[in-house]
């Protein structure tokens, strides 16, 4: 995928851009990085609080050498629950589904053609990421974790 290339900052989906990550669909996700300072937050003027973050950016790395830079993420364990909160929790989640064998199942749009990725297994979803803003890349080697 080349249009994550000139470092566009995706933020809805129109029907091209919907194909192409489509086309990232049945992919292995091989690793992930959650990030401990969201830009959201950076860009943010609001005074922070004492409330569990559920807004993170997240490095999400697949298979074949593709990996989205993910902005203002929520995760969800389905579609009727409260977003994940507070970093540890998150971190540590996330990295128990990965290592169970974590897939890109669905690429998905919301109400505001926003971009939701529902990863999981063969048989079933287990994880919901809706995204504010993402960017798409190619990787060489995984990052040290």
């Amino acid at each position: 995928m080349s249009r994550g290339a000139d470092l566009s900052l995706f933020t809805t989906v129109d029907d091209e851009l919907y194909d192409e990550l489509s086309e990232l669909v049945d992919q292995k996700v091989v690793h992930a990085a959650v990030w401990e300072e969201s830009l959201v937050d950076a860009l943010s003027h609001e005074e922070p609080t004492d409330a569990p973050t559920v807004d993170f950016d997240l490095d999400l790395y697949l298979e074949d050498g593709v990996y989205f830079e993910l902005y203002g993420v929520q995760f969800f364990s389905d579609l009727e629950s409260e977003p994940w909160a507070g970093l540890e929790t998150v971190t540590e989640r996330l990295v128990a589904l990965i290592n169970r064998g974590l897939w890109l199942i669905e690429v998905a749009v919301d109400e505001q053609d926003g971009l939701v990725l529902v990863l999981g297994y063969p048989d079933r979803p287990a994880l919901y990421l809706t995204i504010g803003g993402w960017l798409i890349e190619e990787w060489d080697e995984l990052p040290e974790r």
